[in-house]
């Protein structure tokens, strides 16, 4: 299935322009803070979908604010004060339709008095974690190893030359079940990258390896996406530069953080743009994509993909994604946002600690949210025609008898209708728009057929006027108010094996 992100595989286009697919919020956040251990607040780490159980599960924080009476005993006689102890715990929920979640008690972590909550264990502190990625890989032989956990995180343990215990970078840690964890053990230090959010939540297909997208050290100090391989999850190659911003990026921009999802051979990602200005840095998010899973491409740069929301809501601000999942015909983008903007590193120079924007305080009425957006089908970019226009594709390999199927979005009045080009790219006598209809399957893509309904998808066979589809074709569409996504001709990766 060709995605088009990009002209790749377009001969010719004419009335369409390249748009970003429908990405449909929930109005309601998976979770919202109800429980006594959620008073302050949650924030989202990771989330999968376990398909040995058929389960989608969430790892997430929790904070709560426990007010203490403490006695302070002074020059002249004792007193009593409140203070307000901040603490921060690691929490699971789970799922089976990825949409409504629950909190099942686990009964591990005691909180005030009683074990009877989804807590796991109590974290040190509010920001970043080792449990910011978690992945299960259910082929590893050591069963104690099948949840592993990675993130940046200052761990007692230390397998860094050099460095001493304790020490704050990237960490992992595993677990046998998904509840009970190891303490985290540092393997990259701050010496070689300064952030670790992203990691793919599988082996890559081809080199079997562990892909993560970490954040090298630079000096000054400028984010961009870094490309890092390891074959245990221990060892991590120092990682290369991947994504960086270009010339015709403001000068504030850079990147923070990349989610990334296998689709079929592709790559496709959620890139976080942080826009480090001192006077405005909220945080987008930009679509990328990947043929090869070893270079990326921005799809539609300068253009949010999951966009803010609007003034005042919990997401207006910043925008982080944590995972892309398919479910049935749809994807799940998981995302956390908030009101307030990340702050800025760099003053009017250049130069300069973290500063908030003018105007606004760390705190102050701070929101955010756990939500989830819809994106139907393989509906993340593709060519628009607002009226009425038509692309034509470069020459493709027809093999197999699954005719050509497409991924299209249509208006109420719109249509969309294919025709076969001969190796000549003439139009095969029956294989012609005014013949052609279509008709969506099961999992939301359509299948074209000419003539016989009966004939959906097949490719091979001779028209009623006598024309034949043979194994090198081109396909044109015709779209009137309607917008291509995807398609296809044969069957996916039925090319027989060369000799």
């Amino acid at each position: 299935m060709e995605l088009l992100f990009d002209d790749e595989w377009i001969d010719r286009k004419a009335g369409v322009r390249r748009v970003h697919g429908p990405v449909n919020k929930e109005p309601e956040p998976i979770l919202k803070s109800e429980m006594p251990w959620e008073t302050a607040g949650i924030g989202g780490t990771s989330v999968i979908f376990d398909r040995e159980e058929g389960m989608f599960k969430l790892w997430y924080r929790s904070t709560v604010v426990e007010t203490v009476v403490r006695k302070y005993q002074g020059f002249v006689g004792s007193s009593e004060r409140e203070t307000g102890t901040r603490r921060v715990f690691l929490c699971y929920a789970e799922s089976k339709d990825g949409i409504s979640w629950t909190r099942p008690s686990l009964g591990i972590c005691e909180f005030q008095g009683n074990r009877d909550n989804n807590i796991l264990r109590e974290l040190g502190f509010e920001g970043d974690g080792v449990f910011f990625n978690v992945i299960k890989d259910p082929q590893d032989p050591d069963s104690a190893r099948r949840y592993r956990a990675l993130g940046f995180d200052t761990s007692a343990a230390s397998s860094v030359r050099g460095v001493e215990p304790g020490a704050r970078g990237v960490c992992v840690c595993y677990s046998r079940d998904g509840f009970h964890w190891e303490e985290p053990k540092l393997i990259m230090s701050t010496n070689d990258v300064t952030d670790s959010d992203c990691v793919l939540a599988q082996r890559d297909a081809i080199t079997h390896k562990w892909i993560g997208y970490f954040r090298p050290r630079t000096h000054p100090k400028r984010r961009f996406i870094g490309y890092s391989e390891s074959a245990d999850f221990d060892h991590w190659t120092h990682p290369r530069m991947l994504l960086t911003p270009d010339s015709e990026d403001d000068p504030w921009t850079e990147f923070y953080g990349l989610t990334v999802a296998c689709v079929g051979r592709w790559r496709i990602g959620c890139l976080w743009v942080m826009h480090n200005n001192p006077d405005y840095s909220p945080m987008t998010i930009e679509l990328v994509y990947s043929r090869d899973g070893r270079n990326y491409h921005r799809a539609m740069p300068r253009v949010q993909f999951l966009p803010l929301g609007s003034e005042g809501s919990p997401d207006s601000r910043m925008i982080t994604t944590f995972a892309l999942i398919e479910r049935d015909k749809e994807f799940l983008l998981y995302y956390h946002g908030t009101n307030q903007e990340h702050g800025s590193d760099r003053s009017k120079n250049g130069t300069g600690g973290m500063q908030m924007p003018k105007g606004q305080v760390e705190g102050e009425g701070r929101k955010s949210i756990l939500g989830v957006a819809r994106i139907l089908g393989r509906n993340f970019c593709g060519l628009q025609a607002e009226v009425d226009g038509v692309v034509e594709t470069k020459w493709l390999s027809n093999y197999g008898e699954a005719g050509v199927q497409a991924y299209v979005q249509k208006e109420k009045d719109g249509w969309i209708k294919a025709e076969i080009l001969d190796q000549y790219g003439n139009v095969i006598p029956g294989w012609d728009a005014s013949a052609c209809s279509a008709r969506e399957d099961a999992d939301g893509r359509l299948g074209f057929y000419w003539g016989r309904e009966d004939l959906v998808g097949g490719s091979g066979q001779i028209s009623d006027k006598q024309g034949r589809v043979g194994h090198i074709v081109k396909l044109r569409f015709h779209l009137h108010k309607a917008t291509l996504y995807a398609f296809q001709v044969g069957e996916e990766d039925s090319m027989p094996p060369y000799v």
